[in-house]
């Protein structure tokens, strides 16, 4: 018996090593995967989108037709950029890795946001990325 329970603790404190050892790899690997995976379509993907909110709150088009046309075209360019953020962030191997991601290019375009409410379409923005990042709720307020 005394034996059972020695083979049950070394089994356990085994498994406890393995798993820390994992989860620093995991840490690891995510790390170099981010400054290896190039998030620039990420972020022009959301500036595109803040600035043509900021345009529609403004008012700043005249004409409508006009209007029309430049929704028209920024669409397409958005969708290529949202499709090219989403590749980009599908190569990083983990959801917890994606999400710090996120929590990266928020960190990067906070800095630029002019007032909270750039800031909260920032986050509204990042948080609407169709990613299946579900679960992982807002973005921390910096």
């Amino acid at each position: 018996m005394a034996k059972l329970t020695i083979l049950i603790a070394l089994v356990a404190a085994l498994v406890l090593v393995v798993h820390t050892s994992a989860s620093r790899s995991s840490q690891q690997s995510c790390k170099s995967q981010l400054q290896q995976v190039n998030l620039n379509h990420c972020e022009n993907h959301i500036i595109q989108r803040i600035q043509q909110q900021e345009e529609e709150e403004e008012g700043r088009a005249r004409l409508r037709g006009i209007k029309h046309v430049i929704r028209r075209n920024r669409s397409s360019q958005e969708s290529e950029e949202l499709d090219q953020c989403c590749e980009q962030l599908n190569e990083l191997n983990s959801q917890r890795c994606q999400c710090r991601a996120l929590q990266q290019i928020y960190e990067n375009q906070s800095e630029q946001c002019q007032g909270r409410q750039e800031e909260q379409l920032l986050e509204q923005e990042l948080e609407n990325l169709p990613l299946g990042l579900v679960g992982f709720g807002p973005l921390p307020q910096v």
